[in-house]
């Protein structure tokens, strides 16, 4: 099965886009001013395009790993042959502990890194991770994180499905 992965950071703060409202008039988003934000780890299934999704506090590479866990574990109940992974060259990608981790994995796990600077080439950072800030972000604040990772994980099942349900 073909895989690809990306991670995007959602803030608790509002993202202001641009809104229809009177002439005159601006539409006013009510804040506490909140830096808090958390990660989304994101792997899309080819072609069928269903989402496998964690969420982190952070990106690193012990996340990264956990992530790529969740996947091992659904590969494995499957019993898919391989997956192939395709992701960018993220510093928590690259690093030593999560090189070590795949070396390890090569029964179930082939990765392939995308070129340096070409986020076009990965379809989740137009069909998922601009979609997530335009439609669940934008122009809204929530009261708390976990009530917004609620609204992103309703879009991104309404939207695209999950493949993991049973894991």
């Amino acid at each position: 099965m073909l895989v690809f992965e990306d991670e995007t950071t959602i803030t608790q703060k509002p993202c202001i886009r641009k809104s229809m409202s009177f002439q005159g008039e601006l539409e006013k988003i009510e804040h506490n001013g909140s830096k808090n934000k958390f990660s989304t780890y994101i792997s899309m299934l080819w072609p069928d395009q269903n989402l496998m999704y964690d969420f982190y506090d952070v990106m690193n590479s012990n996340n990264t790993i956990d992530h790529l866990e969740n996947l091992r574990k659904y590969v494995m109940k499957i019993r898919w042959k391989r997956l192939i992974l395709i992701w960018d060259n993220a510093s928590f990608h690259i690093s030593r502990i999560v090189h070590e981790y795949i070396k390890k994995q090569i029964n179930w796990l082939t990765i392939i890194y995308l070129p340096k600077k070409s986020p076009y080439l990965n379809p989740n950072e137009r069909k998922v991770n601009q979609q997530i800030k335009s439609y669940v972000c934008a122009n809204r604040f929530y009261e708390n994180i976990e009530n917004q990772k609620a609204a992103v994980s309703e879009y991104l099942d309404k939207r695209f499905g999950r493949w993991n349900n049973d894991i």
